[in-house]
């Protein structure tokens, strides 16, 4: 029997002595009782950086978690489970930098002057659980910015319906003139001018029909300057449809992954487009100068309308309104199968320690930015095999990007 117990001591001592977690046996006055293989490895660093014994906890859990020290000198006498799965994190010098330990921590009371406490290093766990919790909050952010989207596209989409509608009662009025009418009543009175002039005299005759003839061209004119603005504000319209669409698939995330032939420039006009009210309201002049044949290039026409809308955007926030020199220049050019696009700017700019950090994820200069666009953005070009670059000569001094597909 006395064997029995001796060899489940020792079981339990090899254990505990190689268990994948530090475990340390101590008493009611913090004193290290026995330390296993792994609690040595994990609490010897902590012990030479801060210069302290080698025989009791209390010292390094006032150092590294004070409020567990305290919680383990005023639990009560009995017997039992003082806390589990407890997090406490704290900084450690090491190799001359300063890093970020996270251990967890469980203690248990045997008995008044028996107490075990394990602890282990959940630091990688804690990096990847923060970096997925990160990764849930831009999640959560992109969704409510597509739910925002998403109304906003649909009130939009309403109000061009019913623009929409109001020209085409326009359109109908126009169509049921009375210059017909007028055009006849001219026609009268210049078979009747002899009666007229016998009535009224030649002069007064002649000017009445000079006068009839002079408003029934101004009426026709004004009917076809309306014509032909009524037939622009439709085909505006209807280019605004399409764009909306095309950015409802987005939002949707119905969006086709499909690569079609498609024109660069159109896709700079039709993102010009959508951002022309916040170009006029802060009055700055964009110039392009882009060739009439340029090659086609094979790409998801909202990914790409995505990428350069993004870019535009960040020049027109990077402009000072209260700025002197208010400009964005857009140039294509074309090479032995590249298409090269840049998109110059007179805002703010950036240093180079900034301009590394552009595409990082998660990197902003923006106080109100997720610093996931410009990261988005690579992907998709580089997804095309292409490339995408921000240069910049410092701050103040503008910023250029350059991107460049293959064709």
């Amino acid at each position: 029997m006395e064997n029995q117990l001796i060899r489940s001591e020792q079981k339990l001592e090899m254990i505990m002595q190689h268990a994948s977690m530090g475990l340390a046996e101590i008493d009611r006055t913090g004193k290290i009782i026995h330390l296993n293989t792994k609690g040595e490895a994990l609490l010897k660093p902590i012990w030479i950086a801060n210069g302290m014994r080698e025989n009791n906890l209390y010292p390094v859990l006032e150092q590294i978690a004070p409020a567990l020290s305290k919680k383990i000198k005023e639990s009560p006498k009995e017997a039992g489970q003082l806390l589990a799965n407890e997090l406490h994190s704290f900084s450690q010098l090491s190799g001359g930098e300063r890093i970020e330990r996270h251990f967890n921590f469980m203690v248990i009371k045997i008995f008044t002057d028996c107490i075990i406490v394990g602890f282990e290093d959940i630091g990688d766990k804690y990096c990847t659980d923060k970096v997925l919790q990160q990764a849930i909050l831009d999640r959560a952010i992109v969704l409510g910015k597509y739910e925002i989207a998403s109304n906003v596209l649909h009130d939009i989409g309403n109000a061009v319906v019913g623009f929409s509608a109001y020209l085409n009662r326009i359109k109908h009025s126009l169509e049921l003139d009375n210059s017909e009418n007028l055009q006849n009543l001219v026609g009268f009175f210049e078979t009747q001018q002899s009666a007229i002039s016998a009535a009224i005299g030649d002069v007064k005759a002649d000017a009445v029909i000079k006068i009839l003839s002079g408003i029934v061209q101004t009426q026709k004119n004004n009917q076809a300057d309306i014509s032909k603005s009524i037939k622009e504000q439709q085909n505006i319209i209807t280019h605004i449809q399409e764009i909306l669409n095309i950015q409802r698939q987005y939002v949707s995330g119905n969006g086709t992954n499909e690569r079609n032939p498609i024109h660069l420039d159109i896709i700079i006009n039709d993102c010009m487009s959508m951002l022309f009210a916040s170009l006029n309201k802060r009055n700055i002049t964009v110039s392009q100068d882009i060739p009439g044949d340029l090659p086609l290039i094979n790409g998801d026409r909202t990914k790409l309308m995505q990428v350069i809308l993004n870019i535009l955007k960040n020049s027109i926030e990077a402009i000072d309104v209260y700025a002197v020199e208010k400009s964005i220049s857009i140039t294509i050019a074309s090479g032995p199968g590249l298409l090269t696009l840049r998109i110059q700017d007179s805002g703010k700019g950036f240093d180079e320690a900034t301009g590394k950090k552009l595409f990082t994820r998660g990197f902003t200069t923006k106080s109100s930015g997720t610093g996931l666009g410009l990261s988005s953005c690579r992907a998709i070009i580089e997804s095309y095999d292409g490339t995408i670059d921000i240069a910049s000569c410092g701050p103040g001094k503008g910023a250029v990007t350059t991107i460049e597909f293959k064709v």
